[in-house]
């Protein structure tokens, strides 16, 4: 069943100007069993949404073509269902502007350099939030199995 555009899967779309970045999280995710397409451009992640869903979108916010905003803006207002994380390579700090919009908005957002349990985990909350509709549809039939989401 479709809800908007969304259709049951376990691909992650990652968009970063950094090859080792894209490189990293391709590995990582996929080990997990994760279906992973690693993009190194905005307008490549957007042909890629073009063709196909994703569960969810991870995008670094500095990037010279179109920075992580103004990608997720066009995301957003062309209304790809996906849920969105946003990576920055700034580090933690309790005063910046991520910090404040998780508080208020609580979206999922990754600092640099990656925490590999936090990683794990945000996917996997991004995982139950896409998918929440089919979940719910899952106590009247049975529903395919996701990829380690209790693991």
């Amino acid at each position: 069943m479709n809800f908007s555009g969304k259709e049951n899967n376990s691909r992650i779309l990652v968009v970063d100007d950094e090859e080792d970045v894209l490189e990293f999280l391709s590995i990582f995710l996929s080990s997990m069993g994760w279906e992973v397409v690693a993009s190194p451009s905005p307008a490549r992640a957007l042909e890629e949404l073009a063709r196909r869903t994703f569960f969810m979108v991870l995008t670094d916010i500095a990037m010279p073509e179109m920075d992580g905003y103004e990608f997720v803006n066009t995301v957003r207002e062309r209304k790809i269902p996906s849920e969105i994380a946003l990576m920055t390579g700034f580090g933690y700090n309790p005063k910046h502007t991520l910090v404040k919009i998780r508080k208020s908005m609580q979206p999922f957002f990754f600092f640099k350099p990656f925490n590999r349990t936090k990683v794990s985990e945000g996917v996997q909350r991004a995982w139950a939030a896409y998918h929440r509709d089919f979940l719910v549809r899952a106590t009247e039939h049975t529903l395919p199995g996701s990829p380690l989401l209790f693991a």
